[in-house]
């Protein structure tokens, strides 16, 4: 069971988790109003045991946009739960959109959760709660836009989606103003309190005015005594850092440098610094730590220098490995399109052979065919002529006849048989799926392959066929292209029995020195590409 405690607005982590809240809004004006500590031992044990050793973020989770079956009651008592209505929750890290896009209202709840990220493997918005991260990742990261409404590229925003509800722990629940309009009123220049058209740009603390130049020389010029009211450039002026949120009324004046909190006169003399430990405490004004602190802000942090320095120079890093590896899978798909190529020019060689078996046999065809009706148109001539001269050539019409009646040669087969088969695949795979060694797994590099479709046999297949198989290469194109019958006798193909020979023709074999893979090796591994095309008989027909 969860504990829901109040938390101090005067305590240390109340003003750490206002600045929290300030910077995700990027908006000084932001308040919380309440803040509730929430404890359940549970989660947390299943938090750390989950996320022990992998990335871990806060955020800021809109009640509101909490998953189907987790209430904002639900969710303080005993954290997130997921189903399968439910499958896990998108979490945005930076921004909080949701008051950002919201100018309707002022006040708003939220609960800032530790979300383990750990590593998070990218993903379509629809595709991420179909199934879980991969094996190695622990959510996904979510592409969205990223810029914010005034169209800065800048704009902190990255969104997740977590499926495992032992990532995600909630820790405090805020109750917060915030209102977008008030911020950027109070960011710009007031206006002239005299001539109310121009930009003020100074504040006169003796006339409690905002003072645009020319109203400023024009009133203060008037007499000496005017003259010595000290103006003081908007910005920089007390007024510049606000009142005191448990006294309005009064401005801040001093700053505790141990506390870390601006002191108003009020909070001096009877408030929160003017009795115990606090009492005691060295107050500086409020310029004079602004100017501190503005000179402490100048000096750079070189840790963050250093971490900084070696992001760039890992995206610049990342960077060039996807140029690479983009000129590396060019030089795969070159290779690929050139084993298509070969095996196509393969395929019409054979399909030309074959087609010229035919045609010849077309050919022949047609010459018996011609001669039988030169024979008949001839005694269709010679009857129409002297019937003397026809009665003595009859005899020698009728021998030439009988020659014709002779169909020793003829083939009343054909012997092209749609043997052509494809089968194999080009398959494309990394080291990893061989099995990669210890220390080299990369998770989330699954393998892909893509098979080329097979043809199957429809006529059925015997010993020969199997054998075809068994000592097919890889990357082979195989058919019966010489299949072209028996020798001819008198330019006609004899028809005898046997099966013709088949000739097998291996473009790898001639073209690429019978090579059984095409390995092209880069800088994160191996990619394999091995291609089998084989024509057997009896298999893969293709029909007319």
């Amino acid at each position: 069971m969860s504990e829901k405690t109040p938390l101090s607005s005067s305590s240390p982590q109340f003003a750490y988790l206002e600045y929290f809240l300030q910077l995700c809004l990027h908006a000084s004006s932001a308040r919380l109003l309440t803040v509730h500590a929430l404890s359940n031992p549970h989660n947390t044990v299943q938090f750390e045991r989950r996320c022990r050793d992998i990335l871990t973020l806060d955020t800021w989770v809109d009640p509101a946009h909490f998953p189907p079956g987790n209430a904002e009651e639900e969710v303080v008592r005993r954290g997130f739960v997921f189903s399968a209505n439910a499958p896990g929750i998108r979490v945005g890290i930076g921004a909080i959109r949701s008051a950002q896009q919201d100018e309707t209202k002022t006040v708003h709840k939220a609960i800032l959760c530790k979300v383990g990220i750990g590593r998070a493997y990218m993903n379509d918005p629809d595709n991420a709660a179909r199934e879980p991260p991969p094996e190695g990742y622990d959510s996904y990261y979510l592409p969205v836009d990223r810029e914010d409404a005034d169209g800065n590229s800048n704009y902190y925003y990255h969104e997740y989606f977590i499926s495992n509800a032992a990532q995600v722990l909630p820790m405090y629940l805020v109750q917060y103003e915030y209102d977008p309009v008030k911020e950027r009123r109070i960011r710009e220049k007031p206006q002239c309190d005299n001539c109310e058209s121009a930009l003020a740009d100074f504040y006169c603390a003796a006339d409690s005015a905002n003072l645009c130049k020319k109203c400023d020389t024009q009133l203060h010029s008037a007499n000496k005594l005017v003259s010595r009211h000290i103006r003081t450039p908007i910005g920089k002026g007390m007024d510049v850092f606000g009142h005191c949120r448990h006294h309005p009324d009064k401005l801040f004046e001093f700053f505790c440098s141990q506390c870390h909190v601006p002191v108003c006169v009020h909070c001096k003399m009877v408030g929160h610094h003017s009795s115990g430990e606090a009492a005691k405490h060295k107050l500086v004004s409020v310029a004079e730590a602004y100017q501190t602190v503005m000179s402490d802000a100048q000096v750079p942090d070189n840790i963050l220098a250093s971490r900084k320095q070696a992001i760039d120079n890992q995206l610049a890093s990342l960077s060039a490995r996807a140029k690479s590896l983009d000129k590396h899978a060019t030089a795969i798909q070159q290779q690929i399109e050139d084993i298509y190529k070969r095996a196509m020019a393969e395929l019409k060689a054979i399909t030309k052979r074959k087609i010229d078996v035919l045609a010849s046999d077309e050919c022949e065809l047609r010459r018996q065919a011609g001669e039988i009706a030169r024979l008949e148109q001839f005694l269709t001539y010679q009857q129409s002529g002297d019937a003397t001269h026809f009665l003595f050539s009859w005899a020698r019409h009728q021998q030439l006849r009988q020659e014709l009646h002779d169909f020793k040669f003829f083939r009343d087969s054909i012997d092209v048989q749609l043997d052509i088969k494809c089968s194999g695949g080009i398959n494309v795979l990394v080291d990893s799926d061989r099995g990669a060694t210890s220390g080299s797994s990369v998770p989330g590099s699954p393998a892909k392959r893509y098979l080329a479709p097979s043809v199957k046999s429809r006529a059925g297949g015997g010993a020969d066929d199997a054998s075809t198989i068994a000592r097919s290469t890889r990357g082979s194109v195989t058919g019966s292209p010489n299949k072209l019958g028996p020798a001819t006798r008198g330019g006609m193909a004899a028809a005898t029995n046997g099966s013709p020979r088949r000739a097998p023709v291996d473009f790898f074999s001639e073209a690429l020195g019978a090579l059984d893979e095409i390995s092209t090796t880069g800088a994160a591994g191996t990619a394999e590409y091995a291609s089998e095309f084989s024509f057997g008989e009896g298999e893969g027909y293709i029909s007319d």
